[in-house]
């Protein structure tokens, strides 16, 4: 998987759950698919009582017992966080003017967060989406599920 950086602008293919990230790339439109980094957040992979540390309270009130706690779960909350970190990475690549395409694979929830911080500049260069959880999977496999033609 070695680029000659004189090439044409990099295919990238970022393939992402809640806690891992894979970046890969590919030269050319129906190219094999390399790669380059493996990205791991954490904090997604504990617990929902290990992320709070001060777990909201409880209030019996006149109607009942109620939860006290945030309108976002830790949780969502290191998701959302990951998903930041995902755009910031693909933003920084842009900016190093090696971003030609980018294609983004991740379950529903992750991929409209990873939407919802996408700078314009970097929603042009989306070329496709592919709505499923795909991070464990082979490198064939994510290829399968994407188009033919990079």
């Amino acid at each position: 998987c070695i680029r000659d950086r004189e090439m044409t602008m990099a295919v990238y293919v970022i393939v992402a759950d809640s806690a891992r990230a894979r970046i890969l790339t590919s030269d050319a439109g129906v190219g094999n698919l390399c790669e380059q980094r493996d990205l791991v957040h954490p904090e997604s992979r504990l617990r929902q009582q290990d992320l709070v540390s001060d777990a909201g309270g409880r209030d019996s009130g006149a109607y009942g017992q109620h939860s006290m706690g945030h309108e976002k779960s830790a949780r969502e909350h290191a998701a959302d966080s990951f998903a930041r970190e995902l755009v910031a990475e693909i933003n920084k690549v842009r900016l190093s003017g090696d971003l030609g395409r980018l294609y983004l694979v991740a379950a529903p929830r992750l991929l409209g967060l990873i939407r919802g911080h996408l700078p314009k500049p970097c929603q042009d260069l989306v070329a496709g989406e592919v709505d499923k959880d795909l991070v464990q999977h082979s490198i064939d496999d994510i290829r399968s599920h994407l188009p033919a033609s990079l």
